[in-house]
């Protein structure tokens, strides 16, 4: 049988790949921890890290490849994608750090090679994978949506937490991460990147969901179990003056039983519906007086 056209013959692409997308990828030091890796994210100085591995958030440091570690700020933490922004000047540095360029999640394919790129520690780690797994999406137990869902067939050695993932021709193909499951390498794509990143820098956080509710869980009546084929739900005990649930005509006692389309059967399960969804209008199902009832709600961004 033929070699297949994008399987390396030698070693030369990778060892190309480590010296062309190597410098990009920095080392990240706070105090008592071990460290960590990092990714340039823009010819400006935003490095992309793991928001794990930095317990705290004063005297971070981060080296590019041989160079001395600069003192970086944080501009912000987001658990639901295990990513942490910092910014760093990168003035005087000798070759100064590109960005790498990235691909569009919608182009991964299933069996395409990547090499990891980390380092942990002053010297920088290389792990080959394959693409195992491309989803339409999937969301995290804190409500962010994975689109596409991204999964590595095996899972990368410590200290690969936010390690880039490229291609044969040097592109990222996203970013893995063990901080969202213990059980697969997740990658997250450009359009999980970009939005995060943008959003820490605007507001130094993600923005939540939030549509001015106090709930609590509830039980529903057998009736309507068998009808929707749900057993929980979640009840309005309270609502929020001028929120977007009481604005859109959401009452006390109502029972929130689907987030479009997606069932709601725990508090938990209604954040996670909301999370990413911010100024979106999306459609709400309620039980009212034993009726069903919709109503499209656009939740603001929780306080």
């Amino acid at each position: 049988m033929g070699n297949p056209t994008n399987l390396p013959t030698s070693s030369d692409t990778f060892l190309s790949l480590v010296d062309t997308v190597g410098p990009m990828v920095a080392r990240v030091d706070a105090p008592r921890q071990h460290g960590t890796t990092g990714l340039l994210w823009s010819d400006d100085g935003l490095v992309v890290t793991a928001h794990h591995a930095l317990r705290r958030d004063e005297r971070i440091q981060v080296g590019f490849g041989d160079h001395e570690p600069r003192e970086a700020r944080l501009l912000g933490r987001d658990p639901a994608t295990d990513i942490a922004v910092l910014s760093v000047d990168l003035d005087g540095l000798e070759p100064k750090p590109q960005p790498p360029p990235w691909r569009e999640g919608s182009t991964l394919a299933v069996g395409e090679l990547g090499l990891a790129l980390a380092r942990p520690g002053r010297t920088l780690r290389a792990a080959l994978s394959l693409v195992a797994v491309v989803g339409d999406q999937l969301r995290t137990r804190d409500g962010r949506a994975l689109t596409p869902y991204v999964e590595l067939d095996r899972t990368l050695p410590r200290g690969f937490s936010v390690a880039p993932v490229v291609d044969l021709e040097g592109r990222v193909l996203g970013i893995s991460t063990a901080g969202l499951t213990s059980e697969a390498s997740v990658v997250l794509t450009q359009a999980t990147v970009r939005s995060t990143v943008e959003a820490i820098v605007e507001h130094g956080r993600v923005p939540q969901g939030y549509l001015g509710v106090g709930i609590s869980p509830a039980r529903l009546p057998s009736s309507v179990r068998e009808q929707l084929g749900q057993a929980r739900a979640v009840a309005v005990v309270g609502l929020a003056e001028d929120g977007p649930a009481a604005e859109a005509g959401v009452l006390v006692g109502d029972l929130i039983l689907q987030v479009a389309g997606a069932p709601v059967r725990s508090p938990a399960g209604l954040r996670a519906q909301l999370a990413d969804r911010v100024g979106e209008a999306v459609p709400v199902t309620l039980l009212r007086g034993g009726e069903t009832t919709n109503l499209d709600i656009t939740p603001a961004a929780r306080p």
